[in-house]
């Protein structure tokens, strides 16, 4: 399979740049990294002894690796294994042979539910404006609600470090696809104000020159199999002082996609050797949403975290590949 990625980066504002790995990061730029995170999105798990019992991949990561998916992201983590199958093209991971409906999404401690079967595509979530990801495999904090049996995985967004700062990027995926994004933020100590916008798009991805063409499928590029996402994300900070925190939030998802015809040749298996001619022109996520921390003193604290969520999913069935 021959595949091409270019990518053009601009910078819109002087901002710190990490180019060292994680275990050669001066002090300093330690602190710098944690400081972008949003807490009020952490959900942290510790051991008796205070050891932090959550493994996270940090946004330079991401960047180095070159993923904008948090599925692809995850799978960087030992026993968690990116799964994508079924006729419906979604991609989901499993934690030490836990599926989604046992580890839950998480955005900024805020749950991700998709009420049809509890399963979620990760692919529909870009980390564009992301500042970690926190994987909890085995014990898992009761302050992220139920069904997490198997562990949780909590995307968390960015904060704000400096007075000003911004960074963005743009790019090519192969010859038919693109991406680009912007992140912008202010911090005035007392107040901050983070924004984001990414776009993700790919007419179709490539097959090897080996692929022996199919009745479903003649080769070249994969039919049906585009996708399409962007996402706005946007807070507002407020700290009156060192004890007391309060955001408002929102975020937007829009996601189409297209589900490649099974090109396979099994022929004992009638629910994948049926052709399903399926597109979704609508997988879009709104998310509004309000968190606080107040301290009570140096070991108790209130954190309240009130969400409204809309989540609204449509598929199109065609009777053959002409899709109309």
């Amino acid at each position: 399979m021959k595949k091409q990625f270019v990518q053009i980066l601009l910078i819109l504002c002087p901002i710190i740049a990490y180019t060292q790995k994680q275990d050669t990061l001066t002090k300093q730029q330690s602190d710098t990294l944690v400081s972008k995170v949003f807490q009020l999105g952490e959900v942290t798990i510790t051991s008796i002894q205070g050891r932090l019992l959550i493994d996270r991949i940090t946004h330079e990561t991401m960047e180095e690796q070159n993923r904008f998916e948090v599925s692809k992201v995850a799978n960087l983590m030992p026993g968690v294994h990116l799964t994508s199958s079924g006729p419906r093209n979604e991609s989901m991971i499993t934690i030490r042979g836990f599926d989604l409906r046992a580890v839950p999404v998480f955005m900024d401690g805020i749950p991700v539910y998709v009420p049809y079967d509890g399963y979620v595509d990760l692919s529909r979530f870009t980390t564009f404006d992301l500042s970690a990801i926190d994987i909890s495999k085995g014990f898992t904090s009761v302050l992220h609600g139920p069904n997490i049996m198997g562990g949780a995985l909590n995307l968390i967004s960015r904060k704000p470090s400096h007075k000003i700062e911004a960074d963005g990027s743009i790019g090519m995926i192969n010859t038919n696809g693109f991406r680009g994004n912007v992140n912008i933020g202010a911090n005035f100590k007392r107040a901050y104000i983070q924004a984001g916008y990414s776009y993700l798009h790919r007419a179709a991805f490539a097959l090897s020159e080996n692929f022996q063409p199919h009745k479903h499928e003649d080769g070249g590029n994969r039919e049906n199999s585009y996708r399409t996402d962007q996402k706005v994300n946007l807070k507002i900070g407020w700290t009156p002082n060192e004890k007391h925190e309060y955001v408002l939030g929102f975020i937007y998802q829009q996601g189409s996609k297209g589900s490649p015809v099974y090109a396979g040749d099994d022929t004992l298996n009638s629910l994948i050797n049926k052709p399903r001619y399926w597109q979704w022109p609508n997988w879009d996520k709104t998310t509004f949403f309000f968190l606080s921390n107040t301290k009570i003193n140096e070991k108790n604290y209130i954190k309240t975290r009130i969400y409204y969520d809309i989540f609204k999913n449509t598929i199109e069935s065609y009777d053959d590949s002409t899709y109309t």
